[in-house]
């Protein structure tokens, strides 16, 4: 099955195992392995920006992390993790240092990987399984343009379900039906793409401010959204910062970072405020206090 595997460290390794595709505040890196498209997003910009990692970390069925030392933004990324219930971790790292990050994340739910920087060991880790997409068709757009002679294109990701060609999903947060006139993978033109894969789309009749960053292409009937959301939270005991009522964080989905307030916490459920309508989806939402260290306060599904 396809993959998406977060990056964070040296570069230079990824490299060697990967083709380099598209660049934002993420570079994307592309290979195949047993005919599977195995999608790398290296977050360049962290530890600067936690958003892109948080972004990247949304749509990652995996994760590696290739270091020479342990610092707070290590820390960062394996709570990110573990409040993306990313459950396998490949580490690139001398024997000191792997065990270090097995002793933190033995708490954390996480598996650690001991892999070298070589293709076979990656092989290897992408036979670990990963959990099961979603049925529902879902894509989240990660960049949209035009392109002369073809009209706006999108990059981005399919979620769940299976996206084809002439389908036509609703838009969020444009609220715009797009109908999709053509389907890439890797440069390949294709009928149809299943989950997991990095996927070009182009349309018709559909202008870039249609389709912007974050965009959450969906063909459900009844999707709400709303303003006031509430979710399950978990909250990692070992970080001393406490949310409270009142606070202003931002809240962070699919490439989706939104301000926001909480309004109201009671028995792990907190009501969030946010600045503009958001779905009620069956996906982590992360929420993020900048001002504090961890940067990553919590996160949470939405409460039934």
């Amino acid at each position: 099955m396809n993959q998406t595997v977060l990056f964070y460290g040296d570069e230079e390794i990824l490299k060697n195992l990967a083709k380099k595709g598209s660049e934002t505040d993420i570079r994307y890196y592309n290979t195949k392995i047993s005919d599977n498209e195995i999608t790398f997003l290296y977050p360049f910009k962290f530890p600067e920006r936690i958003q892109t990692l948080l972004n990247a970390a949304s749509v990652a069925n995996k994760a590696i992390i290739a270091i020479s030392e342990l610092d707070k933004s290590v820390g960062e990324f394996l709570l990110t993790l573990e409040y993306n219930q990313i459950k396998n971790l490949g580490v690139v790292a001398d024997s000191s240092i792997v065990y270090q990050i097995q002793k933190i994340s033995s708490s954390l739910g996480i598996t650690i990987h001991e892999l070298s920087p070589k293709f076979e060991d990656l092989e290897r880790f992408s036979q670990v399984p990963i959990e099961p997409p979603k049925a529902e068709d879902l894509v989240v757009l990660d960049q949209s343009f035009q392109v002369k002679g073809v009209g706006t294109v999108s990059l981005g990701f399919v979620l769940g379900g299976q996206i084809k060609k002439h389908m036509v999903m609703k838009a969020y947060p444009s609220g715009k039906s797009v109908d999709i006139k053509s389907i890439q993978i890797m440069d390949v033109d294709m009928d149809n793409a299943g989950p997991f894969s990095r996927v070009g789309l182009a349309y018709r009749n559909v202008d870039v401010d249609d389709v912007p960053k974050g965009t959450l292409l969906y063909s459900r009937e009844g999707l709400e959204f709303t303003e006031s959301i509430q979710l399950e939270v978990s909250t990692n005991p070992t970080v001393k910062v406490i949310p409270s009522i009142g606070e202003k964080i931002q809240l962070n989905f699919l490439f989706n970072n939104v301000n926001a307030e909480i309004s109201d916490i009671s028995e792990g459920r907190f009501l969030i405020d946010v600045d503009k309508k958001v779905p009620i989806i069956d996906e982590i939402f992360s929420l993020t206090s900048l001002n504090s260290s961890p940067r990553i306060i919590g996160a949470g599904k939405p409460a039934n």
